[in-house]
């Protein structure tokens, strides 16, 4: 059997991850939580995580930013990231693209779509 997913959320709402969590672990994949956008590419660096699902509004650092860093970043270019936000805007997609997003998703969301999304999203990344 293979290795347990590990997907990192960054998102400043905790009941986000809760909700995530319960989600998530249906699949049996692990989620990491990071409550702002420093913390956030401090987990990413360190854990190395399959994914990562990111919002855009967030205390410190935009998530966009954090996105930016990520993609450049030689430690975690690699990692597929999804944005989780309340912001869907076509500017904000666009933004979102141009940050080095692979995925875009807007809150409130259906359970399912985010499962399916997680998942060609791993499957993507294999």
């Amino acid at each position: 059997m293979s290795e347990k997913k590990r997907i990192l959320l960054i998102d400043d709402h905790q009941t986000v991850f809760r909700l995530l969590e319960a989600i998530v672990r249906i699949k049996g994949y692990t989620l990491l939580y990071a409550d702002c956008g420093q913390k956030g590419i401090v987990m990413a660096r360190q854990e190395q995580p399959d994914m990562i699902l990111l919002d855009v509004m967030m205390p410190d650092i935009d998530g966009f930013k954090v996105c930016q860093y990520l993609k450049e970043n030689e430690d975690t270019k690699d990692i597929p990231v999804m944005f989780l936000t309340a912001r869907g805007a076509d500017g904000d997609l666009e933004t979102g693209r141009r940050a080095g997003a692979n995925g875009f998703m807007t809150k409130p969301f259906q359970t399912i779509d985010v499962l399916n999304q997680i998942e060609r999203m791993l499957a993507d990344k294999v």
